[in-house]
């Protein structure tokens, strides 16, 4: 009878320890914020074409010669190849021949094809494909804005690139599913607004406040299940 008493006094002791603290969730990104659209203005708009003018637009200039339009769910391919092509000042790089055997081994071709790329993978395959380069990935979440708005202003001054991995829905302000990458490719440091170089063909290049885009990377990737984020190259 002893014994029965203190198994039941036990198993009742283990319940109260295990109710009393609840293992914490860990909560990467407000949905909230992900479900208000954000303003953003075309290169061609009245407000665009102030912003550039406020701003050195060497780089963006030497990105477009070397842009080309991305192949479906290529985005991120395609923001790298344009960035190496650009910091080599040529193109001998493509959507294709990217795809050696080394980035194979990262990933598949026609699994990118299926899915995209999560930020990892393609920063990944900058560390393999850009020799010399320094190849530097940054979750917004582990990050925060102010490095983010620190590393814009020496973006426009240095001859490095950085590429931004956000979420189109949490742009729209309808959730934070659809991935996407495209290029940085200037900031106006007293508007804070930050200029994005669309690879993908059928959209405008366009501007966008620090602080949206930043919230637009905190969106979770559903493939890694960690918020998104940019990554910085170069020599």
């Amino acid at each position: 009878m002893l014994r029965n008493l203190l198994l039941i006094a036990l198993f009742f002791s283990l319940v109260a320890c295990k109710s009393s603290n609840p293992r914490p969730v860990q909560s990467f990104s407000s949905s909230t914020s992900h479900f208000v659209p954000k303003a953003v203005h075309t290169v061609s708009s009245t407000l665009g074409s102030q912003y550039i003018g406020d701003i050195n637009p060497g780089k963006y200039e030497n990105l477009k010669k070397y842009w080309v339009a991305q192949k479906k769910n290529y985005c991120g391919v395609c923001s790298a190849v344009i960035v190496i092509n650009a910091a080599r000042k040529n193109t001998h790089l493509t959507q294709d021949n990217i795809f050696s055997d080394d980035i194979k081994k990262i990933i598949l071709p026609e699994t990118v094809a299926k899915m995209g790329l999560t930020l990892r993978e393609l920063t990944n395959i900058l560390k393999t494909k850009a020799k010399g380069f320094t190849t530097t990935r940054y979750p917004a979440h582990t990050s925060g804005l102010d490095l983010f708005r620190e590393q814009l202003i020496q973006n426009n001054e240095n001859e490095s690139f950085m590429i931004a991995n956000f979420s189109r829905q949490s742009i729209a302000g309808m959730g934070m599913n659809q991935g996407h990458f495209s290029i940085v490719a200037g900031y106006n440091a007293d508007k804070k607004q930050v200029l994005i170089l669309e690879v993908n063909g059928a959209k405008e290049s366009f501007w966008i406040s620090d602080k949206n885009l930043f919230t637009a990377m905190k969106a979770i990737d559903p493939v890694s299940q960690i918020p998104r984020g940019w990554i910085i190259t170069g020599k």
